[in-house]
C-alpha cells in the first residue's frame, strides 16, 4: 500500500465540508492539516481489528468498508467514518474493519485530535457517530472490560504511588534534621530571636526546593505562612511580594502572552516566518535566539520574555514536525531560553535589578554608564558569550532530523486561518502598546508594571481575554512562587541578616586590589555558593552591596564590579535556583518538548562560558580604560 499526502487544499475543502469537522475553528483545522494523510486499501484487507489500539480516525473517501463485531455488522461508504473510538475515551477499537471494495480513506492521528481544542458539541457529535456504528450494549460491555483493566491498572498505580521515592525520603529527613540544627547553631551564635526563626524556616524551605519535595511554589507559601504565624516580621514586609512591581508586571505579561497564544497569532507568525525564510534548523535557531535578544532590552523581566517566546517554540516544533524530546527540538528549546536570558547583564533595561546595581555606583559612574555606554562597555562579553554558546548548543545537539514542511501546505494553512481576527489584533495592539510604553518611559514616567497592567485591564474589559482563560491559562503557581521569594528577601533584610552576611564577606575585599583574575574567580565562587540558597536578585543585591562601595578603595571601576556581579549572578545549576527556568519548564517540559538532562548539562557549561567571556573582555576593558 502506498501512503501519501493528498493535496493540502483538497484536504482542507474535504474537512470543511464534513458534517463534524466543519464545526471546528479554521485555526484548529490549520493545525490539524499537516497530519492528515491518505491511505488506500484493497478488497478483503483489514484496516484494524477488535482490541487493537485506537490510533487513527478514518474518513472513507471512496469504496466500502465492513464494520462488524460479535453482535453487529454494518457497511460504511463514502463520507462515513470508522475508528471513532480514537475520538473518545475508549483506548481500543471495539469492532473489526474490513474492506469490501477497494477503498481510499483519510487517516487522522488520535493524538492530533486530542490536541484540538474542540468544543463539547463536536465531541458529542463524535460520540453520537460512534453510537450509530455500534450498539449501546456493545459499547457498555467494552467499557466494563476497560474498567476491569483500568481497575487493575489503577491498583498497580496506587501501589506505586504509595511508595515514597528514596530522594524524597532523604529530603524530608534532611528537613527534619537540619532545620532544628540551623535554629540551634543560630542560637549558639547569639543571633536575634527573629533571625533565628528566619534561618530555621529558610533552611526547611531551601531543602524542600533542593529535593523537590513538593511543587515549587509550596515551600515559598510555607515560608510566608511560618513568618506570619511566628511574627518574624511585619505583615506588610512578609507579603510585600504580592504588591511588588515584579508581581504585577509578570501577571500582565503572562495575560498578554495568553491572548497571543489563544488568538492563534503566534501560530500565524511562525507560519509566515517558516514560509519566507530558508527551512533549516540553523535558521530556526537563529530566529528564536535573535527574537529573544531583541526582546531583552524591551521587556524588563526574563519571566516576561520567556512567557512571550515559549508559545512560538511549541508552534515551531509542531509545524516543522520535529520530534519532541529529540536533539532538534532540544536545540530549539535551548536557543529560545538562551536568547531571552543570556544578555540580561548587557542591557541596563533588561532587568529591574540592573537599575538597583546602577544605583549603588558613585554618581559619576552612573552618569558615565547610561543605556548605550553600558551596552558598548559590555559588548565583547556579550558577543563572546553568544558565539561560544551557539557553537556549544550546535555540538551538543547535532542531528540529522529533517524539517518536514511544505510551502504549499503552509500557504493553505495561512489561507485557512483567514484575515486577522479581533483577538489577534488585540494581541498585536497590546504588544505594540507595551513596547512603546517602555521605550517612551522617559517622557511619561509611567512604570512598566502599570503599563502592563493597563494592557491587561483593556484585554479583560473588551473581552479579548475571557475569565476562564485568565483563570486557567495564566501560571498562577509561578506568580505565587515569585511573590513569596520577594517576601522572603524582604523578611531577611528586616531581621538584619543581609548586614551580617555582608560583614563576613567583606574580609575577601583585599583580593580586589591585588589580582583581578583571582578576584573574578573568588567572586564566582561566592556567587555560586550564595545562589544555592538565595534567589538571583537577592544574591546580586547582597553581593553588590558588599563589593560596590569598596571598589574605589580597591582601585576598580564600580561599573566593572557591578557588571561582573550581574553576569555571575545568573549562574544556576538546579532548577529551583532560577525562577524563569522553572517558568520555561512549566510552559514546555510538561509536553516533553526537550530533553532536560542534556539541557541542564549544557546550562552548567554555560556557567563556565560566562567566566570565559568575562576574561576574554579584559583586554578590551584595559584598552578603554575601564580596567
Amino acid at each position: 500500500m502506498e501512503e501519501h499526502l493528498i493535496k493540502s487544499d483538497w484536504i482542507c475543502s474535504y474537512l470543511q465540508e464534513d458534517d463534524i469537522f466543519s464545526k471546528a475553528k479554521n485555526a484548529e483545522l490549520a493545525r490539524l492539516l499537516p497530519y492528515v494523510a491518505i491511505k488506500s486499501f484493497t478488497t478483503g484487507q483489514t484496516i484494524y481489528t477488535q482490541g487493537q489500539h485506537a490510533q487513527f480516525l478514518y474518513m472513507v473517501i471512496t469504496g466500502e468498508v465492513k464494520l462488524f463485531s460479535e453482535i453487529s455488522s454494518m457497511t460504511i461508504t463514502s463520507k462515513g467514518k470508522i475508528g471513532l473510538e480514537s475520538c473518545s475515551e475508549l483506548p481500543r477499537y471495539v469492532t473489526c474493519a474490513t474492506v469490501l471494495t477497494d477503498a481510499t480513506v483519510l487517516m487522522i492521528p488520535r493524538d492530533k485530535i486530542d490536541a484540538l481544542k474542540i468544543s463539547r458539541e463536536i465531541k458529542g457529535d463524535f460520540i453520537l457517530s460512534l453510537l450509530e456504528n455500534f450498539t449501546g450494549n456493545n459499547v457498555a460491555l467494552e467499557n466494563e472490560n476497560n474498567k476491569k483493566v483500568d481497575v487493575t491498572t489503577d491498583k498497580k498505580k496506587s501501589k506505586d504511588k504509595n511508595k515514597v521515592p528514596l530522594n524524597k525520603a532523604i529530603g524530608w529527613i534532611c528537613v527534619i534534621i537540619f532545620s532544628p540544627l540551623a535554629l540551634w547553631l543560630s542560637y549558639k551564635h547569639g543571633l536575634d530571636l527573629n533571625a533565628i526563626f528566619f534561618i530555621g524556616i529558610f533552611t526547611a524551605t531551601v531543602l524542600m526546593w533542593i529535593f523537590k519535595l513538593v511543587d515549587e511554589f509550596v515551600p515559598g507559601l510555607f515560608a510566608i505562612l511560618a513568618f506570619l504565624c511566628i511574627g518574624v516580621a511585619d505583615t506588610d514586609v512578609v507579603l510585600s511580594g504580592f504588591i511588588s512591581d515584579g508581581f504585577f508586571l509578570a501577571m500582565s505579561v503572562l495575560g498578554l502572552g495568553t491572548v497571543i497564544v489563544i488568538s492563534g497569532l503566534s501560530y500565524r507568525v511562525i507560519l509566515i516566518l517558516i514560509l519566507k525564510l530558508p527551512k533549516t534548523q540553523s535558521v530556526l535557531n537563529l530566529i528564536l535566539t535573535f527574537t529573544g535578544i531583541v526582546l531583552t532590552p524591551i521587556i524588563p523581566t526574563a519571566n516576561g520574555r520567556i512567557a512571550l517566546l515559549s508559545p512560538f517554540l511549541k508552534d515551531i516544533i509542531e509545524t516543522c514536525k520535529l520530534t519532541p524530546g529529540k536533539n532538534a527540538a532540544s536545540r530549539l528549546a535551548f536557543s529560545t531560553f538562551s536568547g531571552t536570558t543570556l544578555l540580561s547583564g548587557m542591557f541596563i533595561t533588561s532587568k529591574s535589578v540592573n537599575f538597583v546595581v546602577l544605583g549603588m555606583m558613585p554618581m559619576q559612574v552612573q552618569e558615565e554608564f547610561q543605556w548605550l555606554s553600558w551596552l558598548v562597555a559590555s559588548i565583547v562579553t556579550g558577543v563572546v558569550l553568544l558565539v561560544i554558546v551557539y557553537v556549544a548548543t550546535y555540538l551538543m545537539y547535532r542531528n540529522k532530523e529533517a524539517i518536514q514542511v511544505s510551502s504549499d501546505q503552509i500557504r493553505v494553512q495561512l489561507r485557512l486561518l483567514g484575515p486577522l481576527s479581533l483577538q489577534e489584533w488585540s494581541a498585536i495592539v497590546g504588544v505594540l502598546f507595551f513596547v512603546l510604553g517602555i521605550l517612551t518611559y522617559s517622557l511619561h514616567k509611567i512604570q512598566p508594571p502599570w503599563i502592563g497592567l493597563s494592557i491587561l485591564y483593556g484585554l479583560l474589559l473588551f473581552g479579548c481575554l475571557k475569565k476562564d482563560d485568565f483563570r486557567e491559562k495564566v501560571d498562577w503557581p509561578f506568580l505565587i512562587y515569585l511573590a513569596s521569594v520577594v517576601g522572603i528577601i524582604q523578611t531577611m533584610k528586616s531581621v538584619g541578616l543581609d548586614t551580617l552576611i555582608a560583614k563576613h564577606l567583606s574580609v575577601l575585599i583585599p583580593y580586589m586590589h591585588y589580582n583581578f583574575g583571582v578576584f573574578v574567580l573568588i567572586l564566582a565562587g561566592i556567587m555560586f555558593v550564595m545562589r544555592i540558597a538565595m534567589p538571583i536578585n537577592a544574591a546580586i543585591v547582597l553581593v553588590a552591596a558588599v563589593f560596590m562601595p569598596l571598589a574605589d578603595v580597591a582601585g576598580l571601576n564600580a561599573w566593572l564590579v557591578g557588571f561582573i556581579i550581574l553576569v555571575l549572578g545568573e549562574m544556576w545549576v538546579f532548577p529551583y535556583q532560577c525562577s524563569y527556568y522553572m517558568q520555561f519548564q512549566d510552559m514546555t517540559l510538561t509536553e516533553k518538548i526537550y530533553e532536560e538532562k542534556s539541557f541542564l548539562r549544557l546550562n552548567m557549561l554555560v556557567n563556565v562560558i560566562k567566566l570565559v567571556a568575562i576574561y576574554a573582555a579584559v583586554p578590551y576593558w584595559k584598552m578603554r580604560g575601564i580596567l
